[in-house]
């Protein structure tokens, strides 16, 4: 067998060897996708191409890609190896920056070298250039193999699997001197290439082959160790959730509490209100009654005024209390909305009706004007929202003056106003009503009293109907509201 055909087999033989190596863990990565075994197959694959080339006969292959491809596989190995060892020793600038910094020196160089030697070869082909490049691909080659040394040494007990670097790096080191020392007598020496590549391709399948089971169980440590980290972790939220389902549970426990003690108080006050109401505007109410009864009866002009004059305060009082009751009882959540068609006609007859007595005193004449016919509202929110306006009306009005109740549909929807042209209200009174609070209350025409609650009763049960009041005021003039549903 000649020694083309010794060679030929050699190369098969390691060809096919890395290749196989390099196609391993090609899958391995693209399947498990952790960066270690990519920066592996580089330098399996670099390998593979630098061997392949360098055990072929002169003259077999290009000149161009035996003599000139080498320095590129080299440095592509080179760069491999140099990623490699950065990710299996856990080194970055964050925990060893100076020897990041060399790592990154020599990764650039790596491959700046390569691209600067193939320009060169394409375009000028400058001899001196290209020897320097040769040269400084040799040293930077070396220099990889020193720092990854000195890094397996520096690092040697910093992590559990940093040893087994090492160890299985003697191969690789032991070639790479071999390798190296002959390229660099080969001129002044008869070095037997063949003898040398034939060692150094042992040596490098030796050492794949402690790298590929390094790998292996260092991958296999990485999943024990992010498995121990989930675990902790899957641990710690666990306790979390418990100590905040315990938190929940108390919060819960004390809202049930203060949530019986609401319904008691809420309890204590329907029994206040009912209280309220039959104690307090029922007995005013049959005073009222009592005292109607006795101006019949009563013939001085004398004590007739003084009767038609207590009759009058007690319909205040009892209008008064009214709006106190709607108005806390609101502020107390205790109303509920009913919302229905509501025929607004015979709503402002029933309201005008009330206040007839009133209006007549004062020769005040209520007059409607109705567009619109129904209104889907609470009924009963209504006629208190109505008989707060027109009682304001009346008081706020002359005599032989109107009051105009109206509906009509707006560009907003439905209009309901009510309108009257007596001294008006003053502008304190309108803001402090914008700014829900307690307007002040102002004496009627003829001196009748007021709690200034219909006013924020009024204004609250139209947006709780979902409306919005509107009011525009001049004194002397009269006052006109206006409410939007």
């Amino acid at each position: 067998m000649n020694s083309f055909d010794i060679n030929y087999l050699m190369v098969s033989i390691f060809t096919a060897i890395f290749g196989v190596f390099g196609i391993y863990h090609l899958v391995s990565f693209l399947i498990l996708r952790h960066r270690i075994l990519c920066h592996y197959c580089i330098i399996i694959f670099g390998l593979t191409l630098h061997w392949s080339w360098s055990l072929f006969p002169d003259g077999y292959l290009p000149e161009i890609v035996q003599e000139k491809g080498s320095l590129i596989t080299a440095m592509v190995t080179t760069f491999g190896f140099l990623l490699f060892t950065m990710n299996y020793l856990n080194i970055h600038s964050g925990n060893h920056p100076k020897i990041s910094r060399s790592y990154t020196f020599l990764k650039y160089s790596s491959v700046l070298i390569p691209v600067i030697y193939v320009l060169n070869l394409l375009t000028f082909n400058i001899g001196w250039l290209h020897s320097s490049l040769v040269m400084s691909a040799a040293v930077i080659a070396m220099l990889a193999v020193l720092l990854n040394i000195f890094s397996a040494i520096r690092l040697f007990n910093e992590e559990k699997f940093n040893k087994y670097y090492l160890y299985a790096y003697a191969p690789m080191l032991l070639s790479s001197v071999i390798y190296i020392s002959a390229w660099f007598v080969k001129d002044k020496y008869n070095v037997d290439r063949y003898l040398i590549v034939l060692i150094s391709s042992m040596l490098i399948t030796l050492q794949l082959i402690l790298f590929s089971i390094l790998v292996s169980y260092k991958f296999k440590y990485i999943e024990k160790s992010n498995m121990r980290t989930q675990v902790e972790t899957n641990k710690f939220l666990a306790l979390e959730v418990d100590k905040q389902t315990k938190y929940l549970q108390i919060a819960k426990e004390d809202l049930e509490s203060k949530n019986h003690e609401l319904e008691s108080v809420n309890s204590l006050k329907n029994k206040l209100f009912s209280l309220l109401t039959h104690d307090v505007r029922g007995p005013l109410h049959n005073i009222s009654l009592l005292v109607k009864l006795l101006e019949n009866q009563i013939e001085d002009n004398e004590l007739k005024e003084i009767s038609q004059s207590l009759k009058n305060e007690l319909d205040d009082r009892i209008a008064m209390v009214s709006a106190l009751l709607d108005w806390s009882y609101n502020q107390l959540e205790g109303i509920k909305l009913n919302k229905k068609d509501c025929d607004i006609k015979e709503i402002f007859k029933s309201i005008a009706k009330q206040y007839e007595r009133s209006a007549k005193e004062k020769d005040v004449m209520l007059l409607f004007e109705i567009e619109t016919p129904t209104l889907f509202i609470d009924e009963n929110m209504f006629k208190v929202i109505l008989r707060n306006l027109i009682s304001n009306a009346i008081k706020f009005s002359t005599k032989n003056q109107n009051v105009i109740l109206s509906s009509k549909k707006g560009p907003q929807g439905i209009e309901i106003g009510v309108q009257d042209f007596g001294v008006g209200m003053t502008t304190s009174w309108h803001k402090n009503l914008v700014k829900d609070c307690i307007p002040k209350t102002t004496l009627g025409t003829k001196g009748e009293q007021g709690t200034g609650f219909g006013l924020l009763i009024t204004k609250d049960f139209v947006e709780m109907n979902g409306g919005e009041l509107f009011c525009t005021s001049t004194p002397n003039e009269g006052t006109h509201f206006v409410m939007h549903f």
